[in-house]
């Protein structure tokens, strides 16, 4: 089940579906990553999502391995943002009613050549 919903989340970042990741998530959802440091609200997290989005016209999010344990989803990623190359692994942690209540996310730039 809650590797079907990684994928499901996957393909919404992918699609810069708003909208559908905002169903995804938890009225108590945070975000971590190296550029936001910490975000608390899933409005104010799905604004930075959204600025994301709105910033790059060519993104391209792609999972090299999901792993499940328990209520806990990891996503080894390849992300690209227009000239960007990120590698890096997202945890996602599920409530009750797997609504996505955390992500925290750590990646790096791959140089180009």
């Amino acid at each position: 089940m809650l590797k079907k919903l990684t994928q499901e989340y996957i393909n919404k970042f992918n699609a810069k579906d708003l909208q559908g990741i905002s169903d995804m998530l938890s009225d108590d959802f945070y975000l971590e990553d190296p550029v936001v440091k910490h975000i608390d609200g899933k409005n104010s997290c799905l604004n930075a999502i959204g600025d994301i989005f709105n910033s790059f016209s060519n993104l391209n999010f792609s999972a090299k391995s999901i792993y499940i344990d328990n209520k806990t989803s990891f996503i080894e990623f390849i992300l690209i943002l227009d000239e960007k190359h990120l590698e890096g692994v997202d945890i996602i942690e599920w409530d009750e009613n797997n609504k996505i209540s955390a992500l925290r996310a750590y990646l790096y730039e791959v140089a180009n050549g």
